[in-house]
């Protein structure tokens, strides 16, 4: 049976969740149990907050297992003007039945609902290894968008002081972004996104410009206070690239999960193999030191630059996520 969820099905799901088959967080192989659960909790419950969640539960002797829960993505629809929401929980308990048939009882009565609200485009990412959630997206019309390798930076086995630094031109300065810096920053996306391969520009069906645009108002919000630094590459006094990075969430420091984010980065095409994403990568990771154990930031699939260059600093690619869309005809 297929039943609405709210928020009073968390204390119901606490017991049930350790028997799921996603594990939340799984490229953090370092996390206790019961971090990985309170934080899942954590995440289930913030969903089920927003007043305009949907979230469908299996339930099999009275007992969950399986759930969905889906939340609007209001940045998105903004941006592309296109009513845009994001699956962000999709679980099952494996069990003698075929998982795919609750899976797609799941997704069903969810895309029936996000039709009849108007929403256009769906998104979902699941873990790679999750073959049963993939299968099931693909079989109701999900396309595959691109692939995000998560990579991880652990400051306890390897400092950085034994990270061999590569010299840097005299030319080059590296310092913190300000507002004033944001049309430079602009500038910069426009060469390095215009032509890029991530999710946004895979997708055909997003109005044209719509993905570039995006990144651009990832700076511009990450310049108003989303980002917690923004470090920028000058060449000769002409900012030449930019590094965005995070603390800890809110919900991460919450479970004790000490992690630094690093984001996004974008280097002048014309000031490539200069050395200014390694420049960028390590002044970021010493901050970054100050208060995390842990560095993660997520790689396209398909950026090998970048995969080659973290794992000479010893970063280790430790999962994948796929990215899947779906448009909804009314």
């Amino acid at each position: 049976m297929i039943a609405r969820l709210d928020s009073g099905v968390v204390k119901e799901l606490r017991e049930a969740l350790p028997r799921f088959a996603h594990v939340p967080l799984a490229h953090l192989h370092h996390l206790k149990s019961d971090q990985r659960l309170n934080y899942w909790l954590d995440e289930i419950t913030h969903s089920l907050a927003d007043e305009n969640s949907i979230g469908f539960g299996s339930m099999a002797a009275s007992a969950v297992n399986g759930f969905i829960i889906y939340n609007d993505s209001p940045w998105d629809s903004k941006i592309t003007g296109q009513r845009i929401g994001t699956i962000n929980h999709l679980a099952i308990i494996p069990d003698d039945r075929p998982n795919t048939e609750i899976l797609h009882a799941l997704i069903d009565m969810l895309l029936q609902s996000l039709v009849k609200r108007g929403t256009q485009c769906v998104v979902c990412k699941v873990q790679s290894d999750e073959t049963a959630a993939v299968h099931a997206l693909e079989q109701r019309g999900f396309l595959l968008m691109d692939t995000l390798m998560d990579f991880v930076f652990d400051f306890s086995r390897t400092p950085l002081e034994k990270i061999s630094l590569p010299k840097r031109e005299p030319e080059l300065k590296i310092r913190r972004a300000v507002r004033q810096d944001l049309p430079a920053l602009m500038a910069i996306n426009e060469k390095a996104f215009g032509a890029y391969f991530g999710r946004y520009h895979a997708d055909r069906q997003l109005p044209p410009g719509a993905a570039t645009k995006i990144y651009a108002e990832w700076v511009r919000s990450a310049l108003e206070g989303w980002a917690d630094w923004i470090l920028v590459a000058e060449v000769d006094d002409k900012i030449a690239g930019y590094g965005l990075w995070r603390k800890p969430l809110e919900i991460e420091a919450k479970n004790t999960i000490r992690v630094a984010h690093y984001d996004l980065a974008a280097i002048d095409p014309e000031f490539r193999g200069r050395g200014l994403w390694t420049a960028l990568m390590l002044d970021g990771m010493h901050i970054a030191r100050e208060f995390a154990q842990y560095i993660i930031g997520p790689v396209h699939v398909a950026n090998y630059p970048v995969q080659y260059s973290l794992q000479k600093f010893y970063w280790r690619s430790s999962g994948a996520r796929h990215s899947f869309h779906k448009w909804l005809k009314p």
